[in-house]
């Protein structure tokens, strides 16, 4: 039997990913913002967040902006400063410092592998 409410929240989570998307640029995107679009309470929603992807609200604007970064870093030549601004990150050393937490690796290191593997 499907879970009803399980897909509400899996709804929900897609619908924040696409908002998130929508608005990488703009650093002053606030959890209630997403809580708008998602016409719920910011703790309501914080919490089905945490209930159906295991990561804060913060954590999943994160994932979703490295996300973008990475597919920018393999098929543009725009700078590492550029991707920051783009992504809404006013700093772009605290962009590649997230980056490199999450990736692994540096962002100029990543573009490297990429470009490694493209021509292998």
């Amino acid at each position: 039997m499907i879970d009803v409410e399980n897909m509400r929240d899996l709804q929900t989570i897609m619908l924040l990913i696409g908002e998130i998307e929508k608005n990488l640029e703009k650093p002053d995107f606030t959890v209630s913002d997403l809580a708008k679009v998602a016409n719920t309470s910011q703790r309501n929603l914080l919490r089905k967040v945490k209930a159906q992807t295991g990561l804060s609200l913060i954590e999943l604007k994160t994932m979703v902006k490295i996300k973008h970064a990475m597919d920018l870093l393999q098929r543009t030549d725009q700078t590492i400063a550029e991707i920051a601004f783009t992504l809404g990150y006013n700093d772009p050393l605290h962009f590649s410092k997230i980056f490199k937490r999450i990736v692994g690796m540096s962002p100029a290191n990543y573009r490297k592998t990429c470009q490694k593997s493209k021509n292998t």
